[in-house]
């Protein structure tokens, strides 16, 4: 197989951007193992490039590399999962807060058009699969919104360090009967203590969020395993 590189993007962004990709959906399983060789044949390029991307996925947690330096894709665990959401808990309860204080009317709207994408999505949901990516998208979507409504830069950075890692086990929590639904009613509840600027408790109801999300994430892990 080979892939075809574009010349406005740097080798090694393209090479990024096309590994992360077949990650997130799961052409590469969690746990196989990655080879720079192969992959720069593959995209008939140099092995420098695979490299630098390799770099950049192993600093973003969606590569890993042993102590004989073997390259694997992330394999979630239960104290991963743990350890990542304790982080979003804090770092998100916090970004509502900030959004019920700092929110201009611009980000109120965003948020209630993505609210009204998700009830069209779930309501003409036909294809499981289309509308998962869909609902993933307007998930992520939802939570940047929250974020770029803080005015604040650092809490903004620290959880962008988090994003590529929420984004795989975002993924996998959409898997269930119903949890569309779910994750939306809870979006819809949040939004309203944004909108009437209730920063205690948008605070609150973002941390429950984000702790059902991992009382999920565990039960999914665990039928995986």
């Amino acid at each position: 197989m080979t892939y075809s590189i574009k010349k406005s993007l740097s080798y090694h962004e393209q090479v990024y951007k096309s590994l992360k990709e077949m990650i997130f959906k799961e052409v590469f399983q969690p746990g196989e193992r990655i080879y720079e060789t192969k992959i720069a044949r593959e995209f008939e390029i140099s092995r420098s490039p695979v490299r630098e991307a390799i770099r950049a996925l192993e600093q973003e947690g969606l590569l890993v590399t042993d102590e004989k330096s073997r390259v694997t894709v992330y394999e979630p665990t239960l104290k991963d999962v743990e350890d990542i959401y304790e982080c979003r808990k804090a770092l998100e309860s916090l970004a509502a807060s900030l959004a019920a204080r700092h929110a201009r009317d611009e980000d109120i709207k965003k948020l209630s058009e993505n609210l009204k994408q998700s009830r069209e999505v779930i309501r003409n949901l036909k294809d499981n699969q289309k509308g998962s990516e869909e609902m993933l998208h307007l998930n992520t979507e939802f939570h940047q919104i929250i974020r770029r409504s803080t005015n604040n830069k650092r809490l903004q950075k620290q959880i962008n360090d988090l994003q590529s890692l929420t984004y795989f086990y975002r993924k996998l929590n959409m898997e269930g009967e119903q949890r569309c639904q779910r994750i939306v009613k809870e979006h819809e509840e949040i939004f309203e203590l944004i909108k009437n600027r209730d920063e205690e408790k948008a605070l609150l109801l973002m941390k429950d969020h984000i702790n059902n999300d991992l009382q999920h994430l565990k039960i999914v892990i665990t039928n995986h395993q």
